[in-house]
């Protein structure tokens, strides 16, 4: 019978294609990691990778065995959850991933629900953006993680993880006090002579408001780059420019700043999880009080 975390070495390296990293996800040497790769080809009885370049790619032997190592990992998870199920009570610990503008509106009000409810339940949460948390989930480091995608966006996950749609979180725009009744009354499109704030290059953010912009006729003009939305909202109150930011960033301090909401465009909130821990208790209960703190979030959206 092959070692299952050996089985788990092969899938990683299927998708992260070197052993360094691989090694720096489990924690262990690059030599520990080739090491066992070759303990499994030995069990195996056939050559799993090949090198091209630098990386590493799957032989047909190996994607075989890696699309398998995906169902075994799955069918253990679900054996967990059926036994975990036969309890009375919801117990052990289950780890929350969350993005950080998400913590005070979501994540802390499902925790403190959790707890009421489950008090022999430990709830530990982690502070990562999606494209950290999605692959955590994936590797078992999370159970769930609080998500967002933006809407004119397609969304594919890996094998084995599914996501439910909790509410919206509308995309508004920010502008300073001479600019806003001009926007109010001829649209986004009068903001495209102004200067703009945005994060950087290659941020989710940057790419909603290239979007907004391309669907208003023009390109946008961005004059000042800032990593945090509460930056831009402050930079916006200074009247260094424009920016479009999620609603639920907005502070009521700068509540004054917001324009409206921009045509089309919002943070599509979500939870991401293993489809086979479903039916572990922990699991259930979370998605249950996420769809509880939920339910008013999308009303308001």
């Amino acid at each position: 019978m092959y070692d299952i975390r050996r089985l788990v070495l092969l899938r990683d390296l299927a998708e992260h294609t070197t052993m360094t990293a691989v090694s720096e996800l489990h924690g262990i040497t690059t030599s520990a990691v080739s090491q066992q790769l070759r303990i499994l080809e030995e069990e195996v009885g056939a050559v799993l990778t090949r090198r091209e370049g630098r990386v590493l790619r799957l032989t047909h032997a190996g994607r075989v065995l890696v699309d398998h190592t995906a169902r075994v990992v799955a069918a253990l998870e679900e054996a967990e959850s059926a036994v975990a199920a036969t309890g009375e009570s919801v117990t052990g610990v289950l780890t929350l991933a969350t993005f950080q503008t998400a913590l005070t509106r979501v994540a802390l009000p499902v925790v403190a629900r959790l707890r009421r409810e489950h008090q022999d339940l430990r709830v530990r949460v982690v502070d990562a953006m999606p494209v950290n948390s999605v692959p955590a989930v994936r590797q078992q480091e999370v159970d769930l993680a609080i998500t967002y995608n933006y809407s004119f966006r397609a969304r594919d996950l890996p094998t084995g993880l599914s996501s439910e749609y909790l509410f919206d979180d509308p995309l508004v725009l920010l502008a300073p006090a001479p600019l806003r009744e001009e926007i109010r009354q001829h649209g986004l499109s009068a903001a495209s002579d102004v200067d703009w704030i945005a994060a950087a290059d290659g941020a989710p953010s940057v790419a909603s408001v290239m979007f907004a912009c391309r669907q208003a006729g023009f390109t946008p003009r961005i004059e000042h780059r800032c990593g945090t939305f509460t930056g831009m909202a402050e930079m916006v109150d200074a009247g260094f420019g424009v920016a479009v930011v999620p609603e639920m960033v907005v502070s009521d301090a700068h509540r004054h700043l917001v324009t409206g909401p921009v045509a089309n465009g919002a943070r599509q909130i979500g939870v991401t999880y293993r489809q086979a821990s479903l039916e572990r208790p922990a699991v259930a209960s979370a998605i249950r009080a996420l769809r509880m703190v939920a339910a008013p979030l999308r009303l308001v959206s």
